[in-house]
């Protein structure tokens, strides 16, 4: 995609942590991706990814070029 960044990251994450997550208690997801780079993530945009387990996998987050959020996708 033209102009715009990616960014791949693992995430495991219990249904317990998440229980904090639906309490209010957090908000934002701290992740490392795969190059380094530490991302802040809202907790709503990986509502979609989240099983009675928890949210587990590697997913890649794609940006606008001056970083505005435009999608997550879970890669495995």
């Amino acid at each position: 995609m033209f102009g715009y960044k990616s960014y791949r990251f693992s995430m495991a994450v219990t249904k317990d942590q998440l229980l904090n997550v639906y309490s209010g208690a957090v908000k934002r997801f701290r992740v490392r991706s795969v190059e380094g780079l530490v991302l802040d993530i809202d907790a709503k945009h990986l509502r979609q990814f989240t099983t009675e387990d928890g949210i587990y996998g590697l997913f890649e987050l794609t940006t606008t070029a001056d970083n505005k959020f435009l999608k997550i996708t879970k890669i495995r």
